[in-house]
C-alpha cells in the first residue's frame, strides 16, 4: 500500500490556490497551503467590485507594495497579500498570449509547453459565457469568464473604442482568437453572475474543496526559509519559528517573492549568497532575468463622471507595429468611479521584454528584495511610435473631442521625440512580472529546481520568456500543468 505524500504549497496566490485545489483531488497527497495574508473572507467591496480595483491599488485592500527600480526612479508595484493573491486585486483580464510565445518555449527544449499543449489547459480552466461552444474556449472550468458589455464601459473607454473603429482598426469580437488579430476589442474578465470579482481562491477553493480531509489551508503563515539538507527539500520554517516537514515543497509566492525565498534558502548565485553568509545548496541564476510589460503612460482628464461599472481594463488595441504581429497593448486605464472631473491614464505596453531585470536580496536577508526593472528593449521607440499614432488618432477623434478629453500635460504625439519624452515623464508596468526562476536555467521542464530534490516552483517566475498577454491566466495554466506533473 502506497504512503500518503505530504506536499507544502508555499503561497496562496493566483497559482497556489489552483495547485492546492488540484493536488488535493488525489487521496495520495496530504496538501498544506500556506498563505502569509488573511483568508478571502477579508475581501470587501473594494476587492469584489471591479470598478473599484484602482482603489485597491491605492492601498484600500490587502496588498504588498513592491517598488521596481529604474535608472531614474521607481515604478509603483503591488502584489496581493491575501488568499487568491494578486487575482484579488488585479484588473481581472484573461488574455492568454499568442501561440508563438509558447511554441518558443517548446523550441527551446521545454517539452510539453508548446501552444498545442497549453491551449487545452487554458480551455479547461474557463467557463466562457460568451463563447461556450467555441472550440477555443471552455464551458465547464472553474473560472467564469465574459467580456465587458458596451453599456458597462466608462465614458472614456467607449470613446476610445469608437475612435479606434473610426480610425480603421478592425473590431475584434474575441481577443483570445489569434486569427482575428490585430485590432480593437474588449477585455475578457473573471466575474460572476452578480458582476463581482472571482479570484482563483473563490473559483478553486470552494466550500466543497475546503471540506477535503487531505487539504489544510493555513493563513497568516509566512514562510521565511525552505529547509534543505543533503540536496533535498525537507520542509519550511515560518516567521513564528515553527517548522513544517514535507515530502515536497512547491513555491508559488509570485515572480518577486518566489526567487527571494529561494535565495534566502541557499538556492541562487554563489557570489550573491556568499555576501550574506548563506549556505549554498544550488548555484543557479535565480532572480537574474526578470521580465515585465512596460511602457509610457499619458495622463488625460475629462469633465463629469467616469461612468460605467466595468473594471480598470476595458477596451484595448492589440497593436502590430509591423502590421501583422501583435507586439503592444494600448488602452485607457479606467480610474475608480468619480462624479466630478475624471482623470485616467492612457498606456502603451510593449509585449516583449529585454528580460534584463533582477530580483536580489536587500540590505539583509530579512529585508525586502531589491527589484530592478528590465530596461526597455532596443527597438522600443519605433514600436511605440506606432502605438502613439493610434493614441493620436483617438485624441483628435470626434468621440474624444465630444467627451472633452485633454492631456493633463500637453505632449505632441507626432513629434519625433514624443516617445522618448513620454518615457522620461512616466513609465508604467502592466504588473506582469515573470521569468525570475525560469525553466531551462533554474528549473527543468517539470518545474523542479535543478540540483535540489523535492523542490519546485509553479507561478509566473517559471516562464522562460514573457507571454504576449496578461499573465493572470498564464499563472493558472502553469499551476494546472504542474499539478498534472506531480500527480500524473
Amino acid at each position: 500500500m502506497s504512503q500518503t505524500r505530504h506536499i507544502l504549497v508555499v503561497g496562496g496566490g493566483t497559482a497556489g490556490t489552483v495547485l492546492a485545489s488540484r493536488l488535493s483531488e488525489s487521496p495520495a497527497f496530504m496538501v498544506t497551503l500556506l498563505e502569509a495574508g488573511p483568508d478571502d473572507e477579508a475581501y470587501d467591496a473594494v476587492v469584489l467590485d471591479p470598478a473599484h480595483a484602482a482603489n485597491a491599488w491605492a492601498g484600500a485592500a490587502p496588498i504588498a507594495p513592491s517598488p521596481m527600480l529604474t535608472d531614474t526612479g521607481a515604478i509603483p508595484m503591488f502584489q496581493g497579500r491575501v488568499l487568491g493573491g494578486t487575482s484579488a486585486v488585479n484588473g481581472l483580464a484573461t488574455i492568454r498570449g499568442l501561440p508563438e510565445d509558447y511554441n518558443g518555449w517548446a523550441a527551446a527544449g521545454l517539452d510539453g509547453w508548446g501552444w498545442d499543449d497549453v491551449a487545452s489547459t487554458f480551455i479547461a480552466a474557463e467557463c466562457d459565457a460568451d463563447f461556450p461552444h467555441s472550440p477555443i474556449h471552455g464551458h465547464a472550468g472553474p473560472l467564469p469568464v465574459r467580456r465587458w458589455r458596451f453599456e458597462e464601459l466608462s465614458r472614456a473607454q467607449r470613446a476610445f473604442y469608437n475612435a479606434m473603429v473610426e480610425a480603421g482598426e478592425p473590431a475584434v469580437t474575441d481577443v483570445n482568437d489569434p486569427s482575428q488579430l490585430p485590432g480593437v476589442g474588449v477585455f475578457p474578465v473573471t466575474i460572476d453572475s452578480q458582476d463581482r470579482r472571482v479570484s482563483t481562491s473563490l473559483a478553486y477553493l470552494t466550500p466543497e474543496v475546503r471540506a477535503r480531509e487531505n487539504l489544510n489551508i493555513r493563513t497568516g503563515a509566512e514562510v521565511v526559509q525552505i529547509e534543505i539538507s543533503a540536496g533535498q527539500a525537507r520542509g519550511v520554517t515560518l516567521a513564528s519559528g515553527e517548522q513544517i516537514d514535507a515530502d515536497e515543497v512547491v513555491v508559488t509566492a509570485g515572480a518577486l517573492w518566489s526567487p527571494t525565498l529561494l535565495l534566502r534558502s541557499g538556492v541562487g548565485p554563489t557570489a550573491q549568497l556568499q555576501k550574506y553568509g548563506i549556505p549554498i545548496h544550488a548555484d543557479l541564476p535565480v532572480g537574474a532575468t526578470l521580465s515585465d510589460h512596460l511602457g509610457p503612460g499619458i495622463a488625460y482628464h475629462h469633465d463629469g463622471p467616469r461612468g460605467g461599472s466595468a473594471g480598470p481594463a476595458q477596451v484595448l488595441v492589440l497593436g502590430a507595429s509591423d502590421g501583422r504581429n501583435v507586439d503592444y497593448h494600448a488602452f485607457p486605464i479606467a480610474s475608480a468611479p468619480s462624479e466630478q472631473s475624471t482623470q485616467f491614464m492612457m498606456a502603451a505596453f510593449l509585449l516583449r521584454s529585454s528580460g534584463a531585470g533582477s530580483v536580489t536580496l536587500g540590505d539583509s536577508v530579512d529585508a525586502p528584495p531589491v527589484v530592478k526593472a528590465p530596461p526597455m528593449p532596443d527597438d522600443a521607440v519605433p514600436r511605440l511610435r506606432h502605438a502613439f499614432e493610434r493614441i493620436a488618432a483617438w485624441e483628435c477623434s470626434a468621440a474624444a473631442r465630444s467627451l472633452g478629453c485633454e492631456p493633463v500635460e500637453p505632449l505632441d504625439l507626432h513629434a519625433p521625440d514624443a516617445v522618448e519624452r513620454a518615457l522620461e515623464r512616466q513609465v508604467l508596468s502592466y504588473g506582469h512580472m515573470t521569468s525570475t526562476c525560469p525553466m531551462g536555467t533554474v528549473l527543468d521542464a517539470d518545474c523542479r529546481v535543478l540540483g535540489v530534490a523535492g523542490l519546485r516552483v509553479a507561478d509566473a517566475s517559471v516562464m522562460p520568456t514573457i507571454p504576449s498577454g496578461n499573465t493572470y491566466l498564464g499563472c493558472v495554466m502553469v499551476a494546472e500543468r504542474v499539478a498534472r506533473k506531480i500527480a500524473p
